[in-house]
């Protein structure tokens, strides 16, 4: 084994590199004043009279004065075995600080991973840019396609474009499916214009189920538009769980729009 090699060894003990160096140049010299110490481990005078002083401190290292002179030894190497009987002790403690918080940290992992990213928007601008890049920005997640309940009278009003198309040109454009329930004062205009336009709707009466807005959803995206009164408004949320249990509360209401489609 060369020397360094058990430099290393002696690193793994718990001393540092240059506690090593000088602890085996110690034992290479014998009984040295600083500076043959020093030159033999090729650390600086005045780092190796440190290190020495750290050393003595650990109980590795001796020293003795003769004359003027302070002679430094290196004590037997069966030493270090105490620094692994101090490792050992703070691991120990250190597993018991562990098992002390851990019921914490298990705690931790009931809570949801992230809080739901919520945006903002207002005004008739910021509401028709959301809506035109919505979904092409979650394209990638519509496999299941669109979910969304709307009042139609109002959305025609905010998108003319909407009406003439009978449909979210952009969604028809990039053959995502949807389903829709919705209120019309014209009733269930949607019916014959479904298939062509990759779509499953079901109208409900808006003297029974008064409809206000807009919702959609995508994949875990949620986007929420009330289009009424002086200040029209979107917010968009993306949640998973949010996004899952909206979905099951429009699974419920189409089953209960049913009778209205016959």
């Amino acid at each position: 084994m060369n020397e360094q090699e058990l430099i290393s060894h002696i690193e793994e003990i718990g001393l540092s590199n240059k506690e090593a160096k000088v602890y085996v140049a110690c034992l290479k010299t014998g009984p040295s004043p600083v500076q043959r110490i020093a030159d033999q481990s090729g650390i600086k005078r005045v780092t190796t009279y440190v290190i020495l002083e750290s050393l003595v401190g650990l109980g590795l290292v001796s020293q003795s004065v003769k004359g003027k002179k302070t002679y430094f030894i290196a004590e037997e190497p069966s030493n270090l075995s105490r620094l692994l009987e101090k490792r050992e002790l703070e691991l120990n403690d250190q597993k018991a600080n562990f098992e002390q918080v851990l019921p914490e940290l298990l705690s931790l992992k009931t809570l949801p991973k992230e809080s739901p990213n919520v945006k903002y928007y207002d005004g008739a601008d910021g509401i028709k840019s959301v809506m035109s890049t919505f979904l092409a920005a979650h394209k990638n997640e519509v496999a299941d396609g669109i979910y969304g309940i709307s009042n139609l009278d109002q959305l025609y009003a905010f998108f003319p474009e909407f009406r003439t198309s009978s449909s979210n040109p952009t969604r028809v454009r990039q053959g995502v499916k949807s389903k829709i329930i919705y209120n019309f004062k014209d009733g269930p205009v949607f019916r014959d214009s479904d298939a062509e336009k990759n779509r499953e709707s079901r109208w409900v009466p808006d003297d029974l189920f008064p409809l206000n807005g807009d919702i959609n959803i995508v994949g875990d995206h949620i986007i929420l538009l009330s289009l009424t009164g002086s200040s029209p408004i979107a917010v968009t949320i993306d949640s998973h769980e949010l996004a899952t249990g909206l979905i099951g509360f429009f699974k419920l209401a189409w089953v209960a729009a049913q009778p209205y489609n016959k």
